[in-house]
């Protein structure tokens, strides 16, 4: 009776291992982009995902351009997640992209939010949190 118990927690464990894959959020920006070209979908797929996507991207571009001033560093960043989640996501329907089936000024909203996040002005739950309220004032009830 023991081993059948045993196995039965275990077949079930390894049934519930795709869940736990599915419902991952990155807490830790990308190290390199073959990192991000391998796994699009974990760094477009949410909120947390595009903001440390974003804060990756624009390391990449601040160094790139050799900026200095915390404004202009801030400026890309604010760039890079609203071109993510607006053109992105809402003008090409790329659907790897959460914000992809959002209004292209909500779009725009939550990529602001994700430069704001991507430089630590704020933690990534609080501007969920707020990002979430916006955008139930904007769902149509369904009929």
């Amino acid at each position: 009776m023991m081993k059948k118990s045993i196995f039965f927690l275990f077949f079930i464990g390894l049934l519930l291992i795709p869940l736990a894959l599915l419902a991952q959020e990155p807490t830790v920006p990308p190290v390199s982009w073959g990192e991000v070209f391998s796994n699009p979908a974990l760094w477009l797929g949410s909120f947390a995902g595009v903001s440390l996507l974003t804060a990756f991207i624009t390391a990449f571009a601040i160094g790139l351009l050799k900026l200095t001033s915390k404004l202009a560093k801030q400026f890309v960043a604010w760039g890079i997640a609203i071109v993510i989640t607006t053109l992105v996501g809402s003008v090409f329907n790329f659907k790897l992209v959460y914000t992809w089936e959002l209004p292209v000024l909500l779009a725009a909203l939550h990529g602001f939010m994700a430069g704001l996040a991507s430089n630590g002005w704020a933690k990534i739950s609080v501007l969920k949190e707020i990002l979430d309220s916006i955008t139930g004032l904007f769902k149509k009830p369904d009929a």
